[in-house]
């Protein structure tokens, strides 16, 4: 089926190829004007009523609200006739009123303008929650737009019109009819209009046509014969130019195939077998050649690299500036340089240039290793193993320091919370390492884990329990909110762990007298866990990066917030394991709500 609409498709755009230019030109006019007028007429249609629209939602916005102020002294002394007297008196004044009535506080209708009684289905509709409210109603009547209006902000009740829309739906279908008659009138004119200018540009180029055709049997003296100075008569001269020149281009054409050929593998013999990037610099610093490792490192395109100066993609380049300007030319260069990609990305890169000579002329080419990722590598390393180091002997310092004044003191309550002191840095180093563990093991722990039937909201309070008097000192407003229960298929412990990493940040990065909240919530898929805090939040540019290993917001050494960076990475590793996604909203000094779900048993 599809290959017959595509040969459909394509004998319809084969055959309007074949039309003549006039056929076209009228075919275009013709196509412009139906689509100026479906567009112009759309426009127009939806503006107007629009317009009507707004006009009519004004009106009966003025009439409820009116009604509605009338009403207030009537409701108060009940006096039942008055406010009959109002709707009917409404009804019957406005044209586009369909009925009018008035409820009382409890939704009870106290007048109504329905000759057959009140109809049921109206009853509690549109209530008006705010200074008005509408909404548009599908009736045996047509579509009405039922205004409702609080009677003393909803004290003394609720007063409802009904707005008639049909009156413009009848303007919007009248103007349309006259709109389609002036788009046929367009069209009548214009095709007449287009079929005489058709005429008159086609008979110059019919003659062109006969020209080329002489020309192409091999008549290389024929000439065209159009004397008009317009655009046919310019295109005539450059064909009668191009018959002069034409000799001389297929001479020019056989030496350019042979440079060309030269060229080509005198580039091929430099990059072939090389997967760094190669450039052929010329003797005023513009790169002529690139090879496709080079684009990669530059990260934009061949046209944007050849013709433009080598230094302007090297930050501090006053040593290859020296090294192009130096006389002797038989040094060969060899640097580490800082590199602007095309995008503006900066990147580390070894280039090595040496100079070549080709044709009588000096060439430079230069070889370039993009050596950014290693030196990031490096870096990485530097930073974990200092960070790693200066976070496991923080605790022991702290825990010697308090043994030490613990040995000589005398008093046993002061000993004792010297000693607690100790203990709490001794398990601030044993969580650290636990992490390390966690960190180094393989991926395939899933296979490892004790994966049971266990209820997501005993996983919240075994995390919970955890930091036993940790939260109390806080100085948190700490909240568990637990949704139903549900049961989940996972290792009770790891994801208890995962909970407790969440919890321990919230707690380090909110400042006292914030709060901290956790809850669950029972999804069609599984169970969600939630963490949210009102601490100084992250900023949105490194949400995505907080999961990765080692990683940190601040990794300053002058840092305010200890930590190792493996935390969230735990975190994501065993919510992976078990099937379930992570992920955090954040604010900057806002605070951030952590999400993670685990699917259903």
């Amino acid at each position: 089926m599809e290959d017959r609409n595509s040969n459909i498709m394509e004998k319809l755009v084969t055959s309007i190829d074949d039309f003549s230019i006039r056929t076209k030109l009228i075919l275009t006019v013709v196509s412009i004007i139906l689509v100026l007028g479906v567009l112009m007429g759309s426009y127009l249609n939806v503006v107007q009523t629009n317009m009507m629209k707004t006009e009519l939602n004004e009106k009966g916005i003025s009439i409820t609200r009116n009604l509605a102020e009338n009403s207030v002294n009537p409701i108060l002394t009940d006096n039942q006739v008055r406010l009959q007297w109002l709707v009917k008196t409404i009804k019957e004044s406005e044209t586009e009123v369909v009925y009018v009535f008035i409820t009382n506080e409890h939704g009870e209708v106290l007048v109504h303008t329905f000759s057959g009684g009140f109809p049921v289905d109206l009853k509690g509709i549109n209530p008006a929650v705010d200074e008005t409210n509408t909404l548009l109603l599908d009736t045996e009547l047509g579509y009405i737009r039922d205004i409702s209006c609080p009677i003393l902000e909803g004290n003394a009740g609720e007063v409802h019109v009904g707005m008639s829309q049909e009156n413009i739906r009848t303007t919007a279908d009248k103007f349309t009819r006259y709109l389609i008659l002036f788009v046929l009138l367009l069209l009548v004119v214009g095709s007449y209009v287009a079929y005489l200018a058709g005429s008159v540009v086609s008979n110059p180029i019919l003659e062109l046509k006969k020209s080329v055709e002489t020309f192409g049997k091999g008549h290389l003296d024929h000439k065209a014969c159009i004397s008009s100075n317009n655009e046919i008569g310019q295109l005539a001269k450059s064909f009668n130019d191009m018959a002069d020149h034409i000799g001389y281009l297929i001479e020019e054409k056989e030496k350019a195939s042979k440079e060309i050929l030269e060229t080509r593998n005198y580039l091929t013999k430099i990059v072939s077998g090389s997967l760094d990037g190669i450039i052929v610099i010329d003797n005023s610093g513009k790169i002529e050649f690139a090879n496709e490792a080079f684009i990669q490192i530059s990260e934009t395109s061949m046209d944007r690299i050849v013709g433009y100066d080598v230094l302007s993609f090297v930050i501090d380049n006053k040593d290859l500036t020296s090294f192009f300007e130096s006389p002797d030319k038989n040094i060969t260069f060899i640097r580490e340089m800082n590199f602007r990609a095309g995008n503006g990305k900066m990147k580390s890169i070894m280039m090595s240039i040496a100079v070549v000579e080709y044709r009588n002329e000096l060439k430079y080419v230069a070889v370039a290793k993009d050596i950014t990722e290693m030196k990031k590598l490096e870096q990485m390393k530097r930073n974990i193993i200092a960070n790693i180091s200066h976070e496991l002997r923080t605790p022991l310092n702290i825990m010697k320091g308090y043994v030490e004044i613990a040995i000589d003191e005398e008093n046993m309550q002061k000993r004792n919370s010297f000693l607690e002191k100790s203990l709490k840095a001794l398990e601030r180093q044993n969580w650290m390492i636990q992490d390390l563990l966690e960190v180094a093991r393989s991926d395939d722990e899933l296979e490892k884990m004790d994966m049971v039937k266990t209820s997501i909201n005993s996983i919240v309070d075994i995390a919970f329990k955890s930091f036993n008097g940790k939260m109390e000192a806080s100085g948190l407003d700490i909240n568990v909110i637990k949704g139903n229960d549900m049961f989940v298929q996972g290792d009770p412990e790891k994801l208890a762990y995962a909970l407790t990493k969440v919890l321990d940040n919230a707690l380090k990065f909110t400042g006292k007298g914030g709060s901290v909240e956790i809850g669950t919530l029972q999804e069609d898929t599984g169970a969600l866990v939630y963490v949210k805090d009102t601490g100084v939040g992250i900023p949105e540019d490194q949400q995505d990066l907080i999961f990765e290993r080692f990683y940190q917001v601040d990794s300053s050494s002058t840092r305010k917030y200890g930590g190792n960076g493996l935390g969230l990475a735990i975190v994501k590793n065993i919510i992976d394991q078990h099937g379930g996604k992570i992920w955090v909203e954040s604010t900057v000094e806002k605070g951030s709500t952590f999400y993670f779900t685990v699917p259903g048993f």
